[in-house]
């Protein structure tokens, strides 16, 4: 069988990695309804395990988490990562079968996971980068598109189905999305951070000036959007501050 490469996928492991949205996790999705402390614990173990490199002791763990409490997401999601860490192994073995089956495998968890908590983005975009990662480009825009009609927050699906459609080239389909999450969530800087670093892939300088600057105004800490316009060559404008009320005659 000739040899596909196909792209890691490092979402998932800086995921991983990233100390606040582990914690978040960790310590509970929802306010007041945390898991267990035996939970926390394989879920700990299985990440420390993940780290290192071990990932079948590490879906180890998290299948003990999971068994304890089902109805939460967290251990689900982690073995879908364990097994896209373990598709990619077996891609650059040039074992694309093997590849391919942990791919449906990864999927599955990743299905798991928002089924237990729907709404969960990066479940979601998880499933989608297993279905990429096996070359299912297509079901992976489907599935995008599906979350962006009827998943979690308008705005933020929007913006998963954008991603999804540039990936696929559908350049025309994919600015739609993000002028549909500017216009629902227009106050938010994040949406205008991912519409102006779209127009900076694309090449359309000044719209991404535009977006870049008005998600700098709303929120001058919203990640990479100083970066861009520093690529751009163009210094961040703060918000103006705003008027004091007129005096009274």
């Amino acid at each position: 069988m000739a040899s596909v490469r196909r792209q890691p996928c490092p979402v998932g492991r800086a995921f991983l990695t990233s100390g606040p949205i582990m914690a978040c996790l960790l310590c509970g999705m929802l306010a007041g309804c945390g898991p267990s402390d035996e939970v926390r614990q394989f879920n700990r173990m299985g990440l420390e395990h993940y780290h290192a490199g071990r990932y079948w002791e590490a879906i180890g763990m998290f299948e003990s988490a999971r068994k304890l409490d089902r109805e939460r997401p967290e251990a689900s999601y982690y073995i879908g990562r364990c097994y896209l860490a373990l598709a990619e192994q077996k891609y650059k073995e040039d074992n694309d079968i093997g590849a391919m089956r942990f791919c449906d495998r990864a999927a599955a968890a990743f299905e798991a996971s928002y089924n237990a908590f729907p709404g969960y983005t990066d479940a979601i975009q998880g499933k989608a980068e297993a279905l990429r990662l096996r070359g299912r480009h297509a079901a992976a825009v489907e599935l995008a598109a599906w979350a962006s009609a009827h998943a979690g927050p308008r705005a933020k699906m929007l913006i998963l189905e954008a991603r999804e459609r540039s990936k696929a080239g559908d350049l025309d389909h994919a600015l739609r999305c993000l002028k549909q999450a500017v216009a629902i969530e227009s106050d938010n800087a994040a949406t205008h951070a991912e519409l102006g670093r779209f127009y900076l892939r694309c090449g359309n300088r000044a719209e991404a000036i535009t977006a870049l600057q008005k998600a700098y105004s709303l929120n001058p800490g919203t990640p990479e959007v100083v970066t861009a316009l520093a690529e751009l060559g163009v210094a961040p404008t703060p918000a103006s501050p705003p008027s004091p009320p007129a005096s009274s005659p």
